[in-house]
C-alpha cells in the first residue's frame, strides 16, 4: 500500500440507529476503485455476484443475522450482502461502507430499485471511520477486509463499532494457488510468454494466513475466533469465449494489451483460452473458489 495521504474528514451521517464521520486515508485503494477497477466491477456485477453466490451463502449463515439486529457491511461494493442482510435484520438496520463513491452510488440504486428502505450506503475508509462505539450487533465482509492500509488498525476500529458480544463474520480468499481464477488472466499468461515479469502477491491475499490473521483478531479484542474453510464452485461465465472477453475487459489485461502488437496480443489470447479450456463444462466455465470464512465475537 502507499502512504496514507492525510485524513480528510465528512459530513456526520445518521442512518437510524448508525452515527457515522466519514473519512479516508487508503488513497491507493480508493484510486484504484473510484476508477477502472471500481467501473469494471460495476460492468460485472451480476457475473461477480454469481460467482460468489455460494460463498455469499455461506457468510450470511454464519452472521446468524435476527431482526431487529444492526449491521455493518465492510466494503460493500455494489450491495448486493448489504440488501440481503438489510432484509434479514427486518426492523433493524444495513449500513454498507466503501470506498468507492461509484459503487456506493450504484448500490443505492439498486437498494431503492429492490424496494429495501432499511439499507444504506456510504463512501467509508473503515480503519478510520468514526463509528459510534458499541452500535452494531453484526460486523460482516464479503472478500472486502483484504484491503486496509493497516489491518490492525482497521480490526480494532471494527471492534469498537460492536457492542460487546457483537459478531464478526468475513470472507477472504485462501493462497493463490488454490484459486485458479486468480492464475488464468492476461498477466499470468503474459509472465509465461515472457512479455512481462509477474508480479507479486495481491493484496486480495493479505490475510491468507490464518495465523496472522487469528493474531491480527486477539490483538483488537475479538475472542471465539474461528476459521472454517469455504470451498465452493464458482460459475465464472457461460463458455471459453464469454470468460476469455470478460478476462481481456479487465484493467490489468487493457493496459497489457495496450503495449503489445498485434501477433503478440493474439498469442496471449491464446494462452489465456488454453487455460481456461481445463475448467469448461456442459454447465460453463467452473472453478474452485477456496476461502476463509472467519467468525468471532467482541470481547
Amino acid at each position: 500500500m502507499g502512504i496514507p495521504r492525510p485524513l480528510r474528514a465528512c459530513a456526520l451521517v445518521r442512518l437510524g440507529r448508525c452515527s457515522v464521520a466519514f473519512v479516508a486515508v487508503n488513497a491507493e485503494q480508493s484510486e484504484a476503485w473510484n476508477g477502472t477497477s471500481g467501473r469494471h466491477f460495476i460492468e460485472q456485477r451480476e457475473r461477480h455476484e454469481r460467482m460468489r453466490g455460494g460463498l455469499t451463502a455461506r457468510l450470511l449463515a454464519a452472521a446468524q443475522i435476527q431482526d431487529g439486529e444492526n449491521v455493518l457491511d465492510i466494503g460493500c461494493g455494489c450491495g448486493d450482502v448489504t440488501i440481503l442482510a438489510a432484509r434479514a435484520a427486518g426492523s433493524g438496520h444495513a449500513l454498507g461502507a466503501d470506498l468507492s463513491r461509484i459503487q456506493v452510488a450504484e448500490a443505492r440504486r439498486l437498494a431503492a430499485a429492490a424496494g429495501v428502505t432499511n439499507a444504506r450506503f456510504e463512501v467509508a475508509d473503515v480503519q478510520v471511520q468514526l463509528f459510534q462505539a458499541g452500535n452494531f450487533d453484526v460486523v460482516l465482509s464479503n472478500f472486502g477486509v483484504m484491503f486496509f492500509d493497516d489491518p490492525a488498525a482497521a480490526f480494532a476500529n471494527l471492534r469498537k463499532a460492536l457492542r460487546r458480544g457483537g459478531r464478526l463474520a468475513f470472507l477472504c480468499w485462501r493462497a493463490r494457488e488454490e484459486n485458479p481464477f486468480f492464475t488464468i488472466g492476461f498477466a499470468e499468461a503474459a509472465a509465461v510468454l515472457g512479455l512481462r515479469e509477474l508480479t507479486g502477491p495481491a493484496a486480495a491475499f493479505s490475510l491468507a494466513d490464518s495465523g496472522r490473521v487469528g493474531a491480527l483478531l486477539s490483538g483488537a479484542g475479538f475472542g471465539g475466533i474461528e476459521f472454517a474453510k469455504a470451498d465452493e464452485p464458482m460459475l465464472i461465465g457461460r463458455d471459453v469465449a464469454d470468460v476469455l472477453e470478460y478476462e481481456r475487459a479487465s484493467p490489468g489485461a487493457t493496459e497489457i494489451l495496450a503495449g503489445l502488437s498485434p501477433a503478440q496480443a493474439a498469442g496471449l489470447a491464446r494462452q489465456v483460452r488454453d487455460c481456461l479450456v481445463a475448467y469448461a463444462s456442459p454447465d460453463g466455465v467452473i472453478m474452485p473458489g477456496a476461502a476463509w470464512l472467519v467468525t468471532a465475537q467482541a470481547l
